[in-house]
């Protein structure tokens, strides 16, 4: 306790100096953190940028180097396809041998073999001449197939496959229709051997930047090259790279590879091929540059951290020169000395101090916009989860309501249930009492209140069973107008007996959609409550191109605070006699019609109590949505 007085006395006796000292330091530390956040925060965001697009143009310029090695093999194989030497219809095969041996001395473009076969896939002869290949036949490999398929006399489509052949490993085959006349007469296939020197791998694999993972694939996803692999790791960041690769499309994505954050980046070789490319890279290998520069940035705002806070210092103590001059002439004049002739504290330096004001007032109100900005969308933030918290609430204290009065409305059918049953008991001891004469005079004299109590506990069941059902309207084309006459006719009696006028005000017609006897009991529970309240009623009907509206108003005493809280709730009543089930029945039913049933809010034309019952004009089609909703008891009652 002692030490923290001494914190707040020690804080409380810092001088002026010292306070704006520091409170100049942390705004200038604070603006720079700001600066140097965001300028990192860029930096960073356009260096990985720049990276994806540098590294999407290396993709693209190793598929193009691909892509003029293929054309190379292609043109190759069509010069030596269309040359007249070769002819497999005539049983020479020296003319067509001694021109591919000179052309595979001449080249170094297919490192493994040039097969030529006949029109059956029969490998007719081969150079160099390997004995794997003699007489060997292909014509039931798929590629063999198409290239048998094509009728192009210019023999301008070759194929391209990859295969896996024995004592060689993985291998690119080149084939190229030979076509004489329209007819097929036979193929020259260039294979090469990726497992050896080639024309093709070097872009794969020479001159690549350091933990560089490279792929060439096929149409169909499978891996070419390296020789090893066929399949990328199902689901796996390398699988859809290389889905994405075989669209066709040139690309990059982020993801994972050898459990590292990855860039991958893919593009078509294109030519006669469906190959296409596929890279990846680490981002720690990539970002390598970029940490650096994070570092410089970071070394540069230290240095101007330490830089404004010496600022602070050294503007503290200038800006407070003139006030200390201030200080000193307050303390003249309380001491009742006189004053030299008024002239502004360091007359010199005015202008400068008014600049330095204007410019620390620039520098707060840019602060002043950054930090609105960050308030205004913590507040979005904050009204949003407030929103949703408001209707996680809203709609959890439904379900616990819901489940509150089903449980409510089963207890009240089973003890209606019971009440019933002991009422039929009671009224039948009471009709066999009735028929022995020797209790006539006593009878005469009880009947009427037994009745009566009978009456009153079968109107008590009536209405704990009502309570309890859910509401089941059926809809029909009504009149308004007659079922509020009827409701006033049913409580003409009781109206008499209490001496109270009901009048009725509205149009002559008001046509409905609703279930009439549902309303009707609606109408005679509100009319009864204000005649018991009150002796004037009115009832009042208005209507609009969207909804019907009832008002029951009356000149009783109306209603406290403290009632309206709990007037639709179960079993609440401020009668005598009632049962609390009047209002929370008639707010279901007309809930169970899409309306609603309120109370007013002062008291009404006539002094007292005022209801209000507001029925849609047309129901639409989600009522049985409404009455489902309905079904769950509804809170509240005035009484029955």
């Amino acid at each position: 306790m002692e030490g923290g007085c001494r914190r707040r006395v020690s804080f409380q006796t810092l001088t002026l100096r010292t306070e704006l000292s520091l409170f100049l330091s942390a705004l200038l530390v604070l603006a720079i953190g700001l600066a140097g956040g965001t300028a990192i925060y860029q930096s960073a965001r356009n260096m990985r940028h720049e990276l994806t697009t540098e590294y999407q143009l290396f993709a693209e310029n190793r598929a193009f180097a691909l892509r003029d090695n293929f054309e190379i093999l292609e043109d190759e194989l069509k010069r030596l396809a269309v040359s007249p030497q070769v002819n497999l219809d005539d049983d020479n095969l020296a003319p067509e041998l001694q021109m591919l041996s000179g052309a595979h001395q001449n080249s170094v473009l297919y490192n493994t073999a040039v097969l030529l076969l006949d029109a059956a896939g029969t490998c007719v002869g081969s150079v160099p001449d390997r004995v794997e290949y003699r007489r060997q036949s292909f014509g039931d490999r798929v590629w063999f197939k198409e290239a048998r398929a094509s009728r192009d006399s210019a023999g301008s489509h070759p194929i391209f496959r990859s295969t896996d052949e024995p004592d060689i490993g993985r291998t690119i085959k080149i084939v190229q229709p030979i076509v004489r006349e329209g007819r097929f007469t036979g193929a020259l296939v260039g294979m090469i051997a990726l497992g050896e020197a080639n024309l093709i791998t070097p872009a794969l694999h020479d001159n690549l930047p350091p933990r560089t993972d490279a792929m060439l694939i096929d149409e169909s996803g499978r891996i070419i090259y390296p020789p090893g692999r066929v399949l990328a790791s199902s689901g796996s960041d390398w699988e859809r790279a290389v889905h994405a690769a075989t669209s066709g499309v040139p690309g990059t994505l982020t993801g994972e590879a050898n459990r590292e954050e990855a860039l991958f980046a893919y593009s078509p070789v294109r030519a006669a091929t469906r190959f296409s490319v596929v890279f990846a890279w680490p981002w720690s290998a990539l970002n390598a540059n970029l940490r650096q520069q994070v570092w410089t940035l970071a070394g540069i705002l230290l240095f101007g951290f330490v830089v404004a806070v010496i600022a602070g210092l050294t503007l503290a103590a200038y800006l407070t020169r003139p006030l200390h001059a201030l200080g000193e002439s307050a303390i003249r004049i309380a001491r009742g000395e006189r004053l030299p002739s008024v002239r502004p504290p360091f007359p010199g330096r005015t202008e400068e101090v008014r600049a330095l004001v204007a410019a620390f007032e620039h520098m707060e109100t840019a602060i002043r916009q950054r930090d609105d900005e960050l308030r205004e969308a913590a507040a979005m933030l904050e009204h949003r989860v407030r929103d949703r918290t408001q209707k996680l609430v809203a709609t959890q204290e439904a379900l616990v309501d819901a489940e509150r009065f089903a449980a409510m409305g089963k207890t009240s059918a089973a003890i209606a249930h019971e009440i019933k049953n002991t009422l039929n008991g009671l009224g039948m001891a009471v009709e066999l009492i009735v028929e022995d004469p020797a209790n006539g005079t006593r009878v005469a004299r009880l009947r009427p209140q037994v009745a009566g109590e009978i009456a009153r506990l079968r109107d008590v069941v009536d209405s704990l069973l009502s309570f309890s059902r859910s509401p089941r309207i059926e809809l029909g084309s009504a009149d308004l107008v007659p079922v509020i006459e009827q409701a006033r006719a049913l409580l003409g009696d009781l109206a008499a007996d209490r001496g109270t006028t009901v009048t009725i005000d509205g149009p002559a017609s008001l046509p409905l959609y609703c279930d009439s006897h549902k309303m009707k009991g609606v109408l005679v529970n509100l009319i009864k409550n204000a005649v018991e309240a009150g002796s004037q009623v009115r009832v009042s009907a208005t209507v609009d191109d969207a909804q019907v509206v009832v008002e029951v108003a009356d000149d009783g005493p109306g209603l406290t605070d403290d009632v309206r809280k709990h007037l639709f709730e179960p079993f609440f009543t401020t009668k005598p006699n009632g049962t609390g089930l009047g209002l929370p029945t008639s707010q279901r039913y007309v809930e169970a019609h899409g309306g609603a049933l309120e109370v007013g809010g002062g008291p009404s034309a006539l002094g007292g109590a005022l209801f209000r019952v507001r029925l849609p004009r047309v129901v639409r089609g989600d009522v049985s949505g409404r009455v489902a909703a309905a079904a769950a008891p509804a809170a509240g009652g005035r009484g029955a």
